[in-house]
């Protein structure tokens, strides 16, 4: 059902929305906003929109309210990537903290939902802890919305959130009760402490002397303008220790919010992720002995500063050795840089040579790794040569590093739609229209086709208003 907002209702529940629960709709989230008070009024009663904002005097019909406009879209072990990188990088580096310091672990999974997210943490604590007694174990998790939080305390979920769980997962921390559902087991659940928590209006969930080791904040900030994004940050970088790590959704980013937490990939390759550190000076330096942090393309910052010394000193101590009568070489080419191999890779993606234009992009990226770009045209070649799961991967890392890339944001759209991630696809096309909607009224996009920029976001802007009221439509079903 769908209820006819006047401007002025629709500014009212919107302006409602953002002071309760810092949650910001745009004018492309109208006809969501439509479908979730035409939700609440067929089931309060009220006989018209005007009724019904006069029902929102009651602190209960807010939360059902933002119950209600929060879409609950998750499932275990979501992002393979980010999955790897804690199963195999950070909480075995946390666990080896953590028993050298009294055995004490903090994660806080903020914005939890239904409850998977926090599940799957303490399913892959389950796996790494070391066995004895004396571990002091915490995952908390919080969410905004009581109706997410009545289903995760009930821990019982159906196929769609258990895509990703492999046969030897469900089996060891599953069981299987009616209608084809699997109820997650005691020994992991007593590892999680749900609450209800509003990230905007109240304080961290932590006592001011605790610290906390890990906290997942994902496809949280994309509800929030920038403003109530970098208050947020703020909060988390005090909760988290020095040497805490934050893990954001693939589509958030920090640039130009938050100099607080520096950027770092775990893992290699295709398979890296890329995540949010708190490091002060002191322990910047022991973690760049075990760990590249990538340099920050704002400042120039060289992650790798002993080893230019080391190649300086080995320079250096060369030039003093006394000269041999060799003969005169010519000194080898210089290597390609960044910028040349961009160029290349755009330029056999215009001849058609995807295979080449994937391979010079990947070379971009080992020479410069923050370089959106060459993620981005890697991504585009990849599309073109049918590997959308490959794409996914690329076009992800681009928009993480440019959240302004709104060519990458409408290519990883299309991907997440063939994919089957309509949930996630609506949000790309929005982004893709926000930040296309910016360029110049003649600017044209030549990897697309000589598309027109402006004709390609109001395309972005109809997808994701259809999306948005098909997922709305769907969720009701």
């Amino acid at each position: 059902m769908k209820a006819p907002l006047t401007q002025t209702q629709f500014d009212a529940l919107r302006s409602l929305l953002q002071r309760e629960a810092g949650l910001v709709f745009d004018e492309s989230r109208r006809d969501s906003m439509a479908y979730s008070v035409g939700e609440r009024m067929r089931d309060s009663g009220a006989k018209d929109v005007a009724a019904y904002l006069a029902s929102l005097q009651s602190a209960q019909e807010r939360q059902r309210l933002v119950d209600e406009v929060t879409i609950q879209e998750t499932h275990f072990f979501r992002n393979p990537p980010q999955t790897r990188a804690l199963r195999k990088h950070v909480l075995p580096e946390l666990i080896r903290h953590a028993e050298a310091h009294g055995r004490r672990l903090r994660i806080w999974s903020a914005g939890c939902s239904t409850g998977e997210e926090p599940y799957s943490i303490a399913m892959m604590l389950r796996e790494l802890l070391p066995a004895g007694a004396g571990w002091d174990v915490k995952v908390l998790a919080t969410d905004v919305s009581q109706r997410a939080l009545q289903a995760a305390h009930k821990a019982r979920y159906g196929p769609r959130a258990l895509m990703l769980a492999s046969p030897e997962e469900l089996a060891r921390f599953f069981a299987p009760v009616d209608d084809g559902l699997h109820e997650v087991r005691p020994e992991v659940r007593e590892l999680v402490e749900f609450r209800h928590h509003n990230l905007v209006t109240e304080p961290v969930p932590f006592p001011s002397n605790e610290r906390v080791d890990l906290v997942l904040c994902r496809n949280v900030t994309i509800y929030f303008g920038r403003e109530t994004t970098r208050e947020l940050m703020v909060r988390l970088h005090q909760a988290l220790r020095d040497g805490g790590y934050l893990f954001l959704g693939h589509s958030e980013t920090l640039w130009q919010v938050s100099e607080d937490f520096r950027l770092v990939a775990l893992g290699t390759g295709e398979s890296a992720a890329f995540v949010y550190r708190r490091l002060d000076e002191q322990a910047a330096g022991k973690a760049a002995e075990r760990r590249a942090v990538l340099p920050d393309r704002r400042t120039g910052e060289d992650p790798k500063p002993a080893e230019r010394r080391v190649r300086a000193r080995r320079s250096s101590s060369k030039s003093e050795r006394p000269a041999r009568d060799v003969p005169a070489q010519a000194p080898p080419p210089p290597p390609p840089g960044a910028d040349e191999l961009v160029a290349s890779a755009r330029g056999a993606l215009s001849q058609g040579q995807y295979a080449r234009a994937a391979e010079l992009a990947q070379e971009a990226v080992t020479v410069e790794p923050l370089r959106a770009e060459a993620f981005y045209l890697r991504g585009l070649a990849l599309v073109d040569l049918g590997d959308d799961d490959g794409a996914l991967v690329e076009l992800r890392k681009a928009v993480y590093l440019d959240g302004d890339m709104g060519f990458a944001h409408f290519l990883l759209a299309g991907v997440l739609d063939r994919l089957g991630d309509a949930a996630a696809a609506c949000r790309e096309y929005a982004a893709a229209a926000d930040t296309l909607g910016l360029a110049p009224g003649d600017a044209t996009a030549e990897e697309l086709g000589g598309r027109s920029v402006r004709e390609l976001a109001q395309l972005c802007r109809q997808l994701e208003r259809r999306y948005s009221a098909r997922e709305r439509v769907e969720g009701v079903g």
